[in-house]
């Protein structure tokens, strides 16, 4: 879920990560490791990822830095540049502290919110996370639709979205309405 970003263009670049299901945040959150990939490494290990990412922000280079557990999963801090020959200079120490930082901050406002359990914190109820949500929803309906598991039928949402230059969100949000035949998103199924 993403927590938020600092200009539309991050809000973009998360949003592109998760319809391809793949980058450096991903990365990072798995290995557990801070990543930074400049454009070329984007390229090379991730490339639906640098191609949506390079036609549609001014990012050209990526540094994920994993967090701690602490906040019920994992989770990672992407820093997005502008110009991928400065990401070199960044010190990694110094970014790895960084994100112990907001991880420590997010986990005491956890700890010490008011914020009923079984409704969680207020931005749990914003556009972007019931967005996100509907993903959830709308890959547990296709996974009951065509007799697969919620992983594969996530995958074949990610495909739809890739193939038609959409975000995950948006097709979710289609095949919610009404406006997306479950159909045509199964293999050898055209629109």
């Amino acid at each position: 879920m993403p927590l938020g970003s600092s200009t539309a263009d991050a809000a973009c670049a998360e949003r592109l990560q998760f319809t391809v299901g793949a980058g450096p945040c991903w990365e990072a959150q798995e290995t557990r490791q801070p990543v930074f990939a400049l454009l070329a490494d984007l390229r090379r290990r991730w490339p639906p990822f640098a191609d949506l990412l390079t036609a549609q922000t001014p990012f050209r280079a990526v540094v994920a830095l994993p967090m701690r557990e602490d906040l019920a999963g994992a989770g990672a801090l992407d820093l997005y540049s502008t110009d991928d020959a400065r990401v070199p200079d960044l010190d990694v120490f110094a970014a790895m502290a960084v994100g112990e930082l907001v991880t420590a901050a997010l986990s005491e406002a956890a700890v010490w919110s008011d914020w009923p359990a079984e409704r969680g914190p207020d931005w749990l109820h914003g556009p972007d996370a019931r967005r996100r949500a509907a993903v959830l929803r709308a890959a547990g309906r296709a996974a009951m639709a065509l007799e697969t598991d919620p992983a594969t039928a996530l995958d074949l949402l990610r495909a739809a979205a890739y193939a038609d230059g959409r975000s995950l969100e948006d097709v979710a949000e289609d095949l919610e309405q009404g406006r997306l035949d479950i159909a045509r998103l199964a293999p050898g199924r055209g629109p």
